[in-house]
């Protein structure tokens, strides 16, 4: 074998190493590995029951009529006027109206806060818009 050949492959298999060396090493993700808050962090919940029980409810932005919404398993419940509990999980503020298109009384609710009864301030069974903001 020429010097030049040896050179060669053995350029060729430092290559190899090296970057089976680096692919090796690289650290996976996987869904598994995820927290499950870090999954949750970008939405608003609505809960049929308090204390986060019976049907749920996301989204992620703002719903300016909950009239067509159902709770998840539910064959189709529907949201609007039947919550008793909510989470929002989200970076952002966000407002419950007791009206279509954002008109009535509202509810303000803090980034990252949940209220597990709403009763407490009057809007239990109420909510039939929501605006992320």
């Amino acid at each position: 074998m020429s010097v030049r050949k040896r050179l060669f492959t053995t350029a060729a298999m430092v290559a190899a190493l090296a970057v089976a060396g680096v692919l090796g090493t690289a650290p996976t993700a996987s869904a598994a590995s995820v927290p499950l808050v870090e999954a949750q962090a970008t939405y608003i919940y609505l809960y049929e029951h308090d204390n986060f029980k019976g049907g749920s409810w996301r989204t992620s932005g703002s719903d300016s009529n909950l009239a067509g919404d159902c709770w998840s398993g539910s064959g189709c419940r529907s949201v609007n006027d039947n919550a008793s509990s909510m989470k929002n999980q989200k970076s952002s503020n966000a407002s419950f109206y007791e009206h279509a298109n954002y008109k009535g009384p509202s509810y303000y609710a803090q980034k990252n806060s949940s209220d597990k009864d709403l009763t407490d301030n009057g809007f239990d069974n109420k909510i039939s818009s929501v605006r992320v903001w």
